[in-house]
């Protein structure tokens, strides 16, 4: 009874061992279906059916992103010229403007009152010197007549031309409260789009500190810095392409300037590039400057010939008119072509479309 006991505890020892190198081995691939490597078929043969490429190498230019940032040429703040409370702000951040639009209006009370003070230091000027040349044509008579003395006519002539200043002070006087009056409302100095609005009502503006900051829309630039081995590859007036996130897209521009000397902590060199007037740009956004920098040949195929099968990347290779499908790995985008890094050979043939 116990050799019956131990002989079946062995028999149960040698099938888990069995098992267990069983399921290593399906684990490992070698059993079942496993991975499959690049350049190994996966799967059975099949009648071709679709368009047949070639697979050849071909020229790529590669291109490098040189990360930069949208900036105005012309990028104004607009601040107070005198100090006085906020009453109201007019514009924000993506208003298009035009020269002469209200931004902000201020506290104009005490401007306001100066101007009536100065109205009425002019009447009473205005007044006076009337009342002074009048006195001075009687005096001037009189003297003609020899009832008063020179020394009154002298006098009398005095106070006339005395009281014509006072009243011409009077006149500058009420120009400058009528300036500082329409100071009060503060007003874009040339067309654009609100970049920033920096005060709300209430604020106390300050001669000096921004309410709001505008960007002329008409001249935009991509600013980006080009390491110095790519940058002499550059010119002013060479055409380049800009690759924008927001909006998304790409925009033919043109180098309008490339600084005369390098950083010498970054060695680039500051490049601006022209962009196309948008009511969609904005100064402070993202864009990339792209620049073809090297040749190269690479092995390519159709992107169309490409199948996904989660992280698997699969063409179809025709052979004898039949078709099998083989892994590959792929690498950058070109075009409508894709670079197959392994998995073909060049002369073999992809299959485009079909089932």
């Amino acid at each position: 009874m116990a050799r019956f006991e131990v002989s079946r505890k062995a028999a149960l020892a040698a099938a888990s061992i069995v098992g267990l190198v069983l399921l290593l081995l399906y684990m490992q691939g070698n059993l079942g279906g496993g991975k499959v490597a690049p350049g190994t078929l996966s799967r059975p043969k099949e009648a071709a059916s679709g368009v047949v490429k070639r697979v050849e190498r071909s020229e790529v230019v590669e291109t490098r992103a040189w990360p930069g940032t949208v900036r105005s040429r012309t990028l104004a703040e607009v601040a107070p010229k005198v100090l006085a409370r906020v009453l109201d702000v007019k514009v924000r951040p993506g208003d298009a403007i035009r020269r002469g639009d209200v931004i902000a209006r201020l506290d104009d009370r005490d401007a306001a009152s100066r101007v009536r003070q100065a109205r009425a230091s002019l009447a009473a000027a205005e007044a006076e010197a009337k009342r002074a040349e009048a006195d001075g044509r009687r005096m001037q008579k009189l003297f003609e007549e020899r009832v008063v003395s020179r020394q009154t006519l002298d006098a009398a002539q005095a106070q006339a031309k005395a009281s014509r200043a006072e009243a011409e002070s009077a006149r500058d006087a009420i120009e400058e409260a009528r300036v500082l009056l329409t100071e009060m409302t503060v007003r874009a100095p040339f067309d654009g789009i609100v970049n920033e609005r920096l005060a709300e009502p209430g604020d106390m503006g300050v001669p000096g500190k921004p309410l709001a900051r505008i960007q002329s829309g008409d001249h935009l630039q991509l600013e980006a810095r080009v390491p110095e081995r790519w940058a002499r590859a550059l010119a002013v007036g060479a055409r380049a392409t800009v690759r924008l996130d927001a909006p998304a897209r790409d925009l033919i521009v043109t180098i309008e300037e490339i600084a005369p000397a390098a950083d010498p902590q970054s060695r680039t060199f500051l490049v601006k590039a022209g962009l196309p007037p948008s009511p969609e740009l904005r100064a402070g956004t993202f864009g990339r400057l792209l620049q073809p920098c090297e040749r190269r040949l690479a092995l390519l195929v159709p992107a169309a010939a490409i199948m996904r099968s989660g992280q698997v990347q699969q063409v179809r290779v025709v052979q004898h008119g039949e078709a099998r499908t083989r892994n590959v790995q792929t690498g950058k985008a070109y075009g409508e072509s894709v670079e197959v890094l392994a998995g073909l050979r060049e002369g073999e043939q992809v299959m485009v479309g079909g089932g």
